[in-house]
């Protein structure tokens, strides 16, 4: 079956040209003027160079699909693409997913919805007798409108979850996935369905739009680094419903359950929502995006739940790599959709690759920086001038505030440095070996980052900062930058905390971002030669 929705070239063929503008036309011709005797060096020096253009190509992707959707690029507004007026409303099963993590405040929302032609199952995979019995206890108080689904094993992760309450407890037209911190506005499902068209037969899912919740119990991890949720939702996936690919996200959508039985269920994997909506586009169907339904989930208490989450995404993008990819990528999909599946996860083939280049770019510049060989193009300091204000512009739209984008820069930048060689490591090995499910902490969890893993990148950054100083050029700041996020590694598990070390820890962040932009002004003085 092929499908007959089409996706528009537009915005890839503009980040596209754009990048090859910049090196067919431009860094190519400039690197290859300079004479290397030194055969490996020359090689160590190109393959720095190879690495910071893939780092372009992907930035320059990301960045006009978000511009984009800034400046009013949407094609889909959420509202039905010529829907009849005797449209029959769908009936809907609230699949509520927990495993140790059972919320209340969030099974309430669903149970609380506003479209009654629904019910609420909760899928309980818990091992822990507290969290048992509160979901027993929930579904016991609104039995009539409530179902408790157990099952005897935990096969298949989340995937076998799921696959096991709609084959044996769904009849329902349409099933819509609820993690467990998720909050649902009262009118979240009707808002859902009534932005369904009226043709659902080549529609496998609906991916709705999230908020980070923010409340009075929130830590300074979560209030800070939260618009990272929004940012995804408004500007990423805003127009990729006609310029790019939609991925299904595990929760907040809405499955079409005859969809569900064509492919044979979720792939029982880590990464089973992104290889649901592989397996769909493979059988002409699509996902299409809604961002008129907003719900709120919780973002990662502290650094070690941030690491759990990130490691477990690097992980299970490279089992999807390793199998659904490339039958994906040689299958019916347009090349719009398997160019912008690529780009999107693509920075987890890049993680290993940027860590790496961290200390070859700072060897490979120290060398050229000390036999006055000007290394950059007078045309990149401009380049990446623009870049960050352009970044900076898009965070700003997103917290409307200038002191909380500031503090979300730095934040990030120290936070995905330190994270960089754990989360690059987990993609790697699990390139070979299965991964392991492993639950987000819910519920405000503080997570404890492990004595071994801390010790490693102590060590890792003290070799970034001691490289930095011995391979000296302008290059310096960035690997010094690096090294001092490894260096802080174990310190960030304090940022939660109202102690004197989580004072130091909440200091100690800005200087990552800060060298960064040092680096950034060493750029425009070294271009200037």
């Amino acid at each position: 079956m092929v499908s007959t929705f089409r996706k528009r070239p537009t915005l890839i063929l503009c980040s596209v040209g754009i990048w090859s503008a910049l090196v067919f036309w431009v860094i190519w011709p400039w690197i290859t003027q300079f004479d290397l005797s030194d055969y490996t060096f020359s090689v160590l020096a190109r393959v720095s160079a190879a690495i910071w253009w893939l780092v372009l190509l992907w930035a320059l992707h990301h960045l006009v699909f978000q511009l984009s959707a800034l400046f009013g690029g949407r094609t889909s507004n959420g509202k039905a693409e010529g829907r009849e007026a005797d449209f029959e409303l769908p009936i809907v099963a609230i699949l509520y997913v927990t495993c140790d993590d059972f919320n209340r405040e969030s099974c309430q929302s669903c149970v609380d919805q506003d479209y009654r032609r629904s019910r609420v199952l909760i899928c309980d995979d818990s091992k822990l007798p507290a969290y048992k019995k509160m979901a027993r206890d929930f579904s016991a108080e609104y039995s009539s409108g409530c179902r408790l689904i157990t099952r005897s094993s935990s096969q298949g992760f989340k995937a076998g979850n799921v696959n096991h309450a709609i084959k044996n407890f769904v009849t329902e037209d349409w099933v819509l996935l609820i993690d467990a911190d998720q909050i649902l506005p009262p009118n979240y499902l009707s808002q859902l369905v009534s932005s369904l068209p009226n043709d659902t037969s080549q529609i496998a899912f609906v991916q709705a739009a999230h908020k980070a919740t923010i409340d009075e119990g929130s830590s300074h991890f979560q209030v800070v680094l939260s618009p990272e949720v929004a940012l995804y939702y408004s500007r990423d996936l805003a127009v990729r419903e006609s310029f790019g690919f939609v991925p299904l996200l595990g929760h907040g959508a809405l499955i079409r359950r005859s969809a569900w039985e064509s492919l044979g269920g979720l792939p029982e994997m880590v990464s089973e929502d992104f290889a649901f909506a592989l397996e769909a586009a493979n059988q002409g169907q699509r996902g299409i995006y809604r961002e008129n339904a907003v719900s709120y989930e919780a973002y990662p208490y502290d650094f070690g739940g941030f690491m759990i989450r990130l490691r477990k995404f690097a992980g299970g993008t490279a089992e999807l790599f390793r199998r659904k990819a490339l039958p994906f990528l040689v299958g019916p999909a347009s090349i719009v959709e398997k160019w912008d599946f690529a780009m999107q996860l693509f920075w987890y083939v890049l993680m290993p690759l940027v860590t790496l280049n961290g200390f070859l770019g700072a060897y490979v510049t120290h060398r050229l920086w000390t036999e006055g060989v000007p290394y950059l193009h007078p045309v990149l300091p401009y380049l990446y001038t623009w870049l960050l204000f352009s970044l900076f512009a898009l965070k700003l739209s997103i917290t409307q505030d200038w002191g909380a984008a500031f503090k979300f820069y730095f934040w990030s930048t120290a936070v995905y440095a330190a994270a960089m060689p754990l989360a690059s490591f987990s993609f790697v090995k699990h390139l070979f070996f299965r991964p392991i499910f492993r639950r987000t902490p819910k519920n405000k969890e503080r997570t404890r980052l492990s004595f071994a893993e801390s010790s490693l990148m102590i060590l890792l950054g003290l070799a970034a900062i001691t490289c930095a100083d011995q391979w000296f050029s302008p290059f310096s700041p960035i690997l010094a930058g690096q090294g001092i996020a490894y260096l802080s590694y174990p310190v960030y598990s304090k940022l939660c905390s109202h102690s004197l070390l989580g004072t130091v820890a909440r200091l100690l962040i800005y200087v990552p971002g800060l060298l960064m932009l040092f680096a950034l002004y060493a750029m425009w003085v070294w271009g200037r030669y």
